[in-house]
């Protein structure tokens, strides 16, 4: 589709263009731009390389009511407002953008470290890419992206003759973002609550999990695996595969986080690669998949160079899931496939295979959250996307379907 586009194609230049300026690849502004057209991709290339106004953080009800965790955090100084649409979420404001101060030095970080650091996180030593050679313990520095963008103002806790750099790198004054340190406050130490979008709650809402269902979980991240648990009270037949053993240790370790290791112990789990899963037909009631995808619709992401030949084999890798994953749904399951990607090829596209190949029927969803995805791709009026430049959130996909 974008092949002439990329090689010499009258677009090309712009398409150059657009990439040196917002540090996204071609493949992904001319896929997206085939689809939304290239002014509204600007848009929401724009909208991914900022964060959310309003943070949304998840109660745990198991733990806590949302009211009392609305107080804690106002005690703590944090002004927090409780969600419009669901009571088990609460929001907290991300203030800027603002100016920082600019000093001569400077400390250019990784990508992944640099969203950290633009709303108000210390660097560290994995996040330094490059220091300037004059830079000494207290000295004042600039954090700045690998492309110049100056994102912080910051002290500096190392030397650049250090031969070995380690731990704290630098101590963040100002940020052109701010945040609050949700992190070492108890409400978020104990596992009272937890950052998750509004989206991911819409799906997971929609998916609806019973306390008497076998439900599978294929690679969910922790926070929605806790919210399937909260969901349940933790009295669902849960087995969750994840695809390798450090996926699993890290979901378990935030599980257990989160104080719910009463429910871990209930949960089956197994570690194995997707190539080798095997299930007994209609094994289980319902399905959760959220399988490898390019995660463009993640925010802030301030870079994304993935070519169009990883999100088509990202895309194919998805289908052959999914082809062991349905016949171990029973007749009248259903079936949640949700992914942080604005690319069809990872959402609406893959409803339109699951509709031809498998029969499976989309399920419409009573929104409360997010607008229905593409509708000239089959199915895609029935499924749930929120829009960064629209919404207040990441960019999402998901699709509930019957079988």
């Amino acid at each position: 589709m974008t092949g002439s586009l990329l090689s010499g194609g009258p677009l090309s230049k712009e398409l150059t263009a657009l990439r040196k300026q917002y540090h996204y690849s071609e493949s992904i502004i001319a896929r997206l731009s085939f689809y939304y057209g290239v002014f509204r991709t600007i848009k929401m290339i724009e909208a991914l390389r900022k964060p959310v106004k309003k943070l949304a953080i998840r109660v745990n009800t198991l733990r806590i009511s949302p009211d009392r965790l609305i107080d804690e955090l106002n005690e703590a100084g944090i002004q927090a407002l409780p969600s419009k649409i669901y009571r088990d979420v609460i929001f907290v404001k991300i203030e800027g953008p603002f100016e920082v101060k600019k000093v001569n030095k400077k400390i250019i970080v990784k990508d992944k470290s640099a969203e950290g650091v633009m709303l108000g996180a210390n660097l560290y030593a994995p996040g330094l890419l490059e220091i300037d050679q004059d830079v000494k313990i207290g000295d004042e520095v600039n954090i700045v992206t690998r492309f110049g963008e100056v994102i912080a103002y910051a002290i500096s806790k190392v030397s650049a003759t250090e031969k070995v750099i380690k731990g704290i790198v630098a101590e963040v004054k100002e940020s052109i973002y701010r945040m609050p340190n949700l992190k070492t406050l108890r409400s978020f130490v104990i596992g009272n609550a937890y950052p998750a979008s509004l989206v991911a709650t819409e799906a997971l809402k929609w998916f609806s999990p019973k306390p008497d269902e076998r439900i599978l979980c294929i690679s969910p991240n922790a926070e929605d695996l806790a919210y399937i648990l909260q969901l349940v009270r933790g009295e669902a037949e849960i087995t969750v595969i994840s695809k390798t053993d450090l996926e699993e240790i890290r979901i378990k370790e935030a599980i257990r986080k989160m104080r719910l290791e009463d429910f871990e112990k209930k949960i089956r789990w197994h570690t194995v690669d997707y190539k080798y899963v095997r299930f007994d037909p209609e094994a289980f009631d319902a399905i959760f998949v959220s399988p490898r995808n390019s995660k463009i619709g993640l925010r802030p992401r301030i870079t994304g160079f993935i070519k169009e030949e990883d999100i088509i084999i990202l895309s194919r890798e998805t289908r052959r899931l999914l082809d062991k994953l349905v016949p171990a749904l029973r007749k009248g399951g259903r079936l949640l496939y949700a992914v942080p990607s604005l690319d069809p090829a990872e959402g609406e596209f893959i409803v339109k295979y699951l509709m031809n190949n498998w029969e499976m029927k989309p399920k419409t969803g009573d929104y409360r959250w997010g607008s229905p995805g593409i509708k000239d791709i089959p199915g895609g009026d029935k499924t749930l996307r929120t829009y960064p430049d629209i919404h207040d959130d990441i960019g999402y996909f998901a699709a509930l379907l019957v079988k």
